[in-house]
């Protein structure tokens, strides 16, 4: 298992980061607490622009 980090937006991914079987994304730098009144924790702050950057990325290499 390949393990890279989230990015921020303003940075591509490497197509080597992202070529593997599996690929260990480390979000801990972007996913730390909830927001708003989710006391949930990082389980509920998925929907970032930076997990939108990773998808579309990986459907762009997939292409």
């Amino acid at each position: 298992m390949f393990t890279t980090r989230l990015l921020p937006l303003n940075e591509q991914y490497p197509l080597p980061a992202l070529d593997h079987r599996f690929v260990n994304i480390d979000a801990s730098d972007v996913y730390v607490r909830g927001r708003h009144l989710n006391p949930a924790g990082a389980h509920s702050d998925h929907v970032r622009p930076e997990s939108a950057h990773l998808l579309l990325t990986l459907a762009n290499h997939s292409r």
